[in-house]
């Protein structure tokens, strides 16, 4: 068995499950693959071959990554082995993005409940801490954000993460008004930073303690920030706006 994704036109090609099932079946039954790369796919093909070389040119050291590559006039279908297929599924899906297309999670491993994910599409994101419900949940405005952020009260509840569509994260650790905020920022396909808000401002670089799931972590004074702040960068990882008179700056860290 192998793994399926399908990128595709956006304007060319349904976007709906169903009709987008229906349309695969009859291009994929009836059409010929092309011989020549229809433009729309150029840069998604040359960035993604970089990872993900064509089954019928690959280097031996890059055998499990592999995929066989079937090219249509306005969407591509891709297999690749099980052995990679999160890894597939998470590039090719921040490719299609950075190149306007939309994708399909054909085989439904990862994206089960949304496997079409079109460019401009944000929510929902996963909202994950531990006194959630399953600990998870979809989460599709901002409001519904803050109300548990607004819960983090008490060292059971002191940690909560929350994930974008295409794999960038925001997470705060803490209670009260003594929290730090990390983020995951993918700078292209495959290579993201990993960063810690740190407010520099008139604040000692003296080091104190934060207390995240009941583990008291060292950090500097200048990362702690009040439950107001967090909320602020919260709401801007999810509508994009940039807190007022918030001197924030991002640290990088390293993993």
């Amino acid at each position: 068995m192998s793994y399926d994704l399908m990128v595709f036109n956006c304007s060319k090609v349904p976007n709906e499950l169903g009709q987008l099932k229906q349309y695969f079946y009859e291009h994929i039954e009836n059409d010929m693959p092309k011989d020549n790369t229809p433009h729309i796919f150029n840069t998604f093909l040359e960035n993604i071959k970089k990872v993900f070389p064509s089954i019928n040119d690959y280097p031996e050291d890059k055998t499990e990554y592999a995929c066989n590559y079937s090219i249509y006039e306005d969407f591509i279908y891709m297999c690749f082995g099980y052995s990679v297929a999160k890894k597939a599924h998470d590039i090719v899906k921040r490719q299609a993005k950075a190149d306007n297309l939309g994708f399909w999670d054909t085989s439904q491993s990862f994206d089960l409940t949304f496997p079409i994910t079109l460019p401009g599409d944000k929510w929902p994101m996963v909202l994950e801490a531990s006194w959630i419900n399953n600990k998870r949940q979809f989460v599709y405005n901002y409001e519904e954000v803050r109300k548990f952020l607004m819960q983090m009260k008490t060292p059971g509840q002191s940690s909560i993460c929350l994930t974008g569509r295409y794999g960038n994260y925001i997470q705060a650790g803490g209670y009260n008004n003594t929290f730090i905020v990390e983020t995951r920022k993918y700078i292209n396909a495959i290579e993201y930073q990993h960063l810690r808000a740190d407010l520099k401002s008139g604040i000692s670089d003296a080091d104190t303690v934060v207390t995240i799931n009941n583990f008291n972590i060292k950090v500097p004074l200048s990362q702690i920030l009040s439950q107001n702040q967090v909320c602020l960068l919260f709401r801007e990882f999810t509508d994009g706006i940039k807190p007022d008179n918030l001197d924030i700056s991002w640290k990088k860290l390293e993993i």
